[in-house]
């Protein structure tokens, strides 16, 4: 890695509203996720925080907001420690939206969770309900209001988590990673509130064309260090420091909106450990692998999900599902899956999904959730990975053997005695897909494969997800990496299917935006910006 960089040195009359001097932290386990750092934000700043997986962002701003207490070294508010009355200060001043939304939620309604933080600021009973109603009008959620917060989509927890932070009225945001998982329509809605807030903005990010329009100022960190502190638009224009901080998003402009899905990613790993599919060799790669005839599903409370859903995937397709948050993507998946059971035919590879086939979907059907961290519970890389394989009972050895397989196909080989959950999201991310190939199965469903994934994270995982040589669905608002990985896609708006299409017609199709109000090239307008 090149030297660090000499930072830029901000003119600014007021103190600092942030401070850290020598800042370092180390976990329990003995990993050193912070190291000597300086830094100084100011009054209406407008920081992008930006680093690949890992290097310590999320970190940093848990010690700003005194949720974290230092190893070594000072950091102050407004010039004062971190402690005592401070603290109280930072938690009635300081706005934070963590990357987990059910961070944030935790009443019985929408509503209730957004008013928790007025009423606890002691706002009377008008002011709350004028601060609830206008942060449901912020983030297009009105009609959810009383909705129960585990029955939303990730997207619109994410919206709600937002909603409740926006209605204490922070003097300052600090927001981790605010467009992962959103659609397209909510990253502009998203965009467009935090263009009209005029105070302090720390936005945590990968994807640094958002943040172009809302920060002025971007400090680099990389293993916990860091590395640049300068304006945004020099970042940008500094090709090297963007190629080795894992920042790079030129990989985009080759195919997002251009109808192109050809790959262009260098495949630097090791090949699947199985035969390459040859789809046109014989007919059983053609036939049916799923089979879905007017199919719906219901939630107990009544609202319906799912709408008459006729869909035939293949043995062998890649096969992309979009639409906007609450579109009914990943209860399809559920179904799919047969954690949810709806009304409808229901074939796979060609058997009715009868209770007892249900009860056995999981050894044919790889699922990587949205947030990994909700399917990985083994103490080791190792133990994640022979589990499904044990569950199956197969030989020792073949158990061993996938292993070292699904490993080696995910550039994890090495990792075996790591801990999960030490992993950055990246790391995670490939070992739940890991532990879903080895069991080999016919089906792999990807929900968000890209949410808080850095630019080389998602590139290793396009070239992973290319080498696998089985059926593929991938639930995205990503569309350079449906262009990547996907030959056709599914639109969703509603519970129904409205469009299904080649990827290629699809990205080149100048009229998405009229299918369900989505604008699907918002982040290539955003790169070309």
């Amino acid at each position: 890695m090149h030297e660090l960089a000499g930072f830029t040195r901000h003119e600014q009359k007021a103190p600092p509203l942030f401070k850290t001097k020598a800042l370092s932290f180390q976990y329990p386990d003995g990993r050193q996720a912070l190291q000597g750092i300086d830094l100084a934000i100011y009054p209406g700043d407008r920081v992008a925080l930006a680093g690949v997986n890992g290097s310590g962002k999320s970190t940093l701003a848990k010690h700003l907001i005194g949720l974290l207490s230092p190893t070594s070294g000072d950091c102050f508010y407004k010039e004062r420690p971190l402690s005592g009355d401070t603290l109280t200060h930072v938690r009635r001043e300081v706005g934070i939206l963590f990357q987990d939304p059910d961070d944030h939620l935790f009443c019985n309604t929408i509503y209730d969770d957004i008013a928790f933080g007025p009423m606890n600021l002691g706002c009377g009973p008008k002011e709350v309900k004028r601060r609830v109603e206008k942060a449901l009008s912020d983030v297009d959620l009105e009609k959810l209001a009383y909705r129960q917060p585990h029955t939303l989509s990730l997207g619109q927890k994410k919206r709600a988590a937002f909603a409740a932070v926006i209605a204490m009225q922070p003097d300052v945001l600090i927001l981790d990673e605010p467009t992962a998982n959103l659609d397209p329509k909510q990253k502009v809605i998203f965009q467009k509130l935090l263009q009209r807030f005029s105070g302090t903005l720390i936005c945590i990010s990968h994807f640094l064309p958002f943040v172009h329009s809302l920060c002025k100022r971007a400090v680099v960190m990389a293993e916990g260090r860091i590395h640049h502190d300068f304006s945004l638009n020099e970042l940008i224009a500094h090709q090297e420091a963007l190629r080795e901080h894992g920042l790079d998003h030129t990989f985009r402009f080759n195919c997002c909106g251009s109808g192109d899905h050809h790959h262009h990613t260098d495949h630097s790993h090791p090949k699947s450990p199985r035969a390459p599919l040859n789809k046109k060799s014989t007919q059983h790669d053609r036939a049916s692998l799923i089979r879905m005839r007017n199919y719906s599903f219901e939630y107990p409370d009544r609202s319906q999900a799912l709408h008459t859903i006729d869909i035939t995937i293949h043995h062998g397709e890649s096969v992309a599902i979009v639409g906007e948050n609450g579109a009914g993507k990943t209860t399809l998946a559920s179904c799919l899956m047969g954690i949810l059971r709806g009304r409808g035919e229901y074939l796979f590879q060609g058997n009715p999904v009868s209770d007892s086939l249900r009860k056995r979907l999981w050894q044919h059907i790889g699922m990587v959730f949205q947030d990994s961290s909700d399917q990985i519970f083994c103490p080791s890389c190792e133990e994640e990975v022979r589990f499904g394989p044990e569950q199956m009972q197969l030989e020792k050895e073949e158990i061993k053997k996938r292993l070292e397989d699904s490993l080696r196909l995910t550039g994890l080989k090495g990792y075996e005695k790591r801990v999960p959950l030490h992993l950055s999201g990246g790391e995670r991310k490939r070992l739940a897909i890991a532990a879903a190939y080895s069991m080999l199965p016919p089906l792999l469903i990807l929900d968000e494969p890209t949410a808080n994934l850095d630019p080389e994270s998602e590139k290793l995982l396009i070239s992973i997800l290319n080498d696998l040589d089985i059926t593929k669905i991938v639930i995205s608002h990503d569309m350079s990496f449906i262009a990547h990985c996907c030959e056709r896609t599914l639109v969703m708006d509603q519970g129904r299917i409205v469009k299904d299409s080649k990827t290629a017609e699809f990205l080149g199709d100048n009229q998405l935006v009229s299918l369900n109000m989505l604008d699907y090239t918002y982040k290539n307008i955003c790169a070309h910006g």
